[in-house]
């Protein structure tokens, strides 16, 4: 994996942020100036463009935070560095102003649109909510202390802040790790104070404007808003008012840039989490996601004109696709048709569980972090938490835990490149990693289940997920335990297959296409 430490081998360093740079871009080059500084380096924070930085929150975090940025007026006659590291954003890209160097870096967590023959150098990770999650995951592992300064994490907790919009539209764990970790280093009061100067009387009229223009379903009930071009919290200001419309369960806002577009999401429906509808609109051209009410992302404009659409078009036929594209199962009340899927068996592969107060103390409200989202449970020493083979976790009765498993010696292999799961007490803010905490154990033969691979989007009610759901994408699968009809739930194809096999012995035809409760 890249290391920031890659980059000491040069001399004459100059990190570049986007033209008119925001909250996320500065404070990510600031994180990577600190280090770069605390290593002997003598770095600067260039950014080009024809105006320098006009916003009244940015002018002010520049300021208070102490951050030694300049504007290029001529970027010809910039001096070109041994080494050019573009943040938040992509060498060549459309809101970059080009500035020759001996070599090139990027740290980014945008969708990728450089070539691999462009690109040898840093790291881009577009399921971050934030360029300011990945510099500061960056600095961790080169064991940075951030207690030194207060300006660089309350600078990286606004860089986050602001690109998901008061932290509303975080999706991955490690945005959430660094927002948990660094509010307890950086000046809060700062970073309340650079939340209160956003909105300009200018930004209060695009609003107005905005809110104007909307395109409404009202069968559905949702709604579509165009912004012309503003800071991403406009559209969260912008999104949130609409939602109060009574016609309008869920809504989004979005802004076209030059690259592509910035949307925010809201919902107030049970079937419909904002983080995934945002998701869903994104797959495959930009990057989306957040909570479940609140929710945000990034279309790229070059894969949308690839279809053929307009953004607008885009949105519209996008949004309608997703609100025909998934059934609903309330795990307690279904009448799914057993007969149509195939059973399977678990196969003897080892896997992990901890006792959740084994964790933090019995009664200690916790957060389980995981890819697949957190989740809220009470520590009990009848709440166990199983651990797959891709580090995904599920709690389980304790009762259940010995009806189907046992503990066994052999060693578990869980693959945890992306992301290692942890639990975070509530009440002390305290994380700790769940891998440490494992005890192998291994399924016993007799716990067959049902299972069919899912053609459509489904959306899952569980005793785990009361204000939520799991959500199955075609090519998922859906199981049912053969014993208890109402332990429903989706595991993805490369899961299912490394965890199950087909039982021969009860084998029939499996065909589902439409599920409903």
């Amino acid at each position: 994996m890249f290391k920031l430490s890659e980059f000491l081998k040069y001399g004459d360093i100059a990190i570049q942020c986007h033209d008119n740079p925001d909250a996320d871009a500065i404070s990510s080059a600031f994180g990577i100036y600190a280090y770069l500084k605390r290593r002997g380096k003598s770095p600067k924070i260039i950014y080009s463009g024809f105006e320098k930085i006009k916003k009244r929150n940015i002018q002010n975090m520049v300021e208070w935070l102490n951050i030694p940025v300049e504007h290029v007026k001529n970027p010809e006659k910039f001096p070109p560095p041994d080494l050019l590291v573009c943040v938040d954003c992509q060498y060549g890209e459309g809101n970059i102003t080009k500035i020759k160097a001996g070599d090139v870096a990027i740290i980014d967590h945008h969708l990728r649109v450089v070539k691999d023959e462009e690109f040898d150098l840093g790291v881009i990770q577009s399921n971050l909510g934030s360029c300011a999650t990945l510099v500061w995951d960056l600095l961790k592992r080169e064991g940075f202390d951030f207690a030194a300064d207060k300006d660089i994490p309350a600078s990286l907790y606004y860089g986050l802040l602001t690109d998901t919009n008061d932290f509303s539209e975080i999706s991955h764990p490690l945005d959430k790790d660094m927002r948990d970790s660094l509010q307890v280093y950086c000046d809060r009061g700062i970073v309340r104070r650079l939340r209160l100067c956003n909105l300009t009387i200018d930004e209060l009229e695009i609003a107005g404007v905005a809110l104007l223009r909307n395109y409404n379903n009202f069968d559905k009930r949702y709604a579509l808003f165009k912004s012309e071009y503003c800071d991403p919290n406009i559209l969260g200001f912008i999104s949130d008012i609409a939602l109060q419309v009574d016609t309008v369960d869920v809504c989004a806002v979005y802004t076209i840039r030059e690259s592509g577009a910035r949307l925010s999401v809201r919902s107030c429906l049970r079937e419909v989490m904002a983080s995934e509808y945002a998701e869903y609109i994104t797959r495959g051209v930009g990057s989306g996601g957040g909570h479940r009410d609140k929710a945000g992302g990034w279309l790229q404009k070059q894969g949308i004109d690839e279809m053929g659409l307009s953004i607008d078009e885009y949105m519209k036929t996008k949004t309608a696709e997703y609100f025909d594209s998934f059934d609903v199962i309330n795990a307690f009340d279904h009448n799914i048709d057993l007969t149509s899927m195939k059973r399977y068996r678990k196969k003897p592969v080892p896997k992990g569980f901890a006792v959740s107060s084994d964790v933090f103390p019995e009664g200690t409200p916790m957060v389980v972090r995981t890819l697949e989202g957190d989740l809220n449970i009470k520590a009990s020493p009848d709440v166990y938490l199983m651990i797959g083979v891709q580090g995904e976790v599920k709690p389980i009765k304790a009762d259940k835990f010995d009806a189907y498993y046992g503990v066994c010696d052999e060693p578990v292999d869980v693959d945890d490149d992306i992301y290692t799961p942890t639990v975070r007490n509530e009440a002390t803010g305290e994380v700790r990693e769940l891998l440490p905490l494992m005890t192998p154990c291994i399924s016993h033969a007799d716990a067959p289940i049902f299972a069919a691979v899912l053609e459509r989007g489904v959306k899952v009610f569980t005793e785990w997920t009361p204000n939520g759901y799991l959500y199955g994408s075609p090519g998922d699968y859906l199981v049912i335990k053969c014993d208890d009809i109402n332990d429903v739930y989706i595991l993805k194809e490369e899961i299912f297959f490394r965890t199950y096999e087909e039982d021969l012995s009860l084998n029939c035809e499996m065909s589902v296409s439409s599920i409903s409760d």
